[in-house]
């Protein structure tokens, strides 16, 4: 698991091609001058630039109901960055998975054995034909409004009602691709054009003539700066190796 990259690296100052030593006093002092204005100029766009691209960064506590078993997740997000948690009842925390959406990789934790495992990628995408219809029907929910999409398949017997909040959850696509699941859930996601940045707080899925499967619903978003350990290995935590 690569560590995160923080920071930028510094300027050569001896890159300049500009020769200093043919400047007159004055074309100095003038020299000097536009350099500050230059590199307050950059640095001001520098941090525009990253506070754009960064998107969300926080945490996402939602809960996964599959007929009569619930079960608990939280997304830790920083930058290219998820880890995913699966919790029990008791609130301990089962399994966890560390992926990297920029290198396209995934690693599963056991904290209970203290081991870890590289998860290869080798599903083939699946197919699927859609109709996406976005409506204007909108209500809030964990704080956020969020717009009504539904999305049918007719040859999977699948409907898949979204309720989406937008917030620069610049995470999500990137890790549906990642994860690369066959769930219509996260298939017919991905097929909705114009969804970068979209987020789905709520998530239905039934079959076409009503009956539902499973559900998605997300308790509560918390913005906040992520430690970069989090999505580190452990000290400690062993290559589980196939035999």
């Amino acid at each position: 698991m690569k560590a995160l990259k923080l920071g930028n690296p510094r300027p050569n100052p001896n890159s300049n091609p500009i020769g200093r030593a043919t400047l007159q006093p004055e074309n100095r002092t003038a020299m000097r001058l536009f350099r500050t204005i230059s590199a307050t100029v950059v640095l001001a766009f520098m941090g525009i630039g990253s506070a754009m691209a960064q998107g969300f960064e926080g945490v996402i506590e939602f809960t996964k109901t599959t007929g009569p078993v619930v079960t608990a997740y939280r997304y830790y997000v920083k930058g290219d960055f998820v880890r995913i948690e699966e919790v029990s009842s008791r609130g301990e925390v089962q399994g966890i998975m560390l992926v990297d959406t920029r290198d396209k990789t995934v690693t599963a934790l056991s904290p209970e054995r203290k081991l870890y495992m590289d998860v290869p990628n080798t599903r083939l995408p699946k197919d699927v034909q859609v109709v996406v219809q976005k409506t204007n029907e909108m209500k809030e929910i964990a704080g956020y409004k969020c717009e009504k999409w539904i999305v049918k398949g007719a040859k999977e017997d699948r409907q898949i009602t979204y309720w989406v909040a937008a917030d620069e959850f610049n995470f999500f696509r990137p890790l549906l691709e990642t994860l690369n699941r066959k769930d219509e859930s996260a298939l017919f996601f991905l097929e909705v054009k114009d969804s970068s940045g979209a987020f789905p707080l709520l998530g239905i899925e039934q079959k076409m003539d009503g009956a539902e499967v499973s559900r998605l619903e997300v308790q509560k978003v918390a913005k906040g700066a992520q430690k970069a350990a989090l999505f580190e290995i452990p000290a400690g935590y062993n290559k589980f190796e196939r035999n």
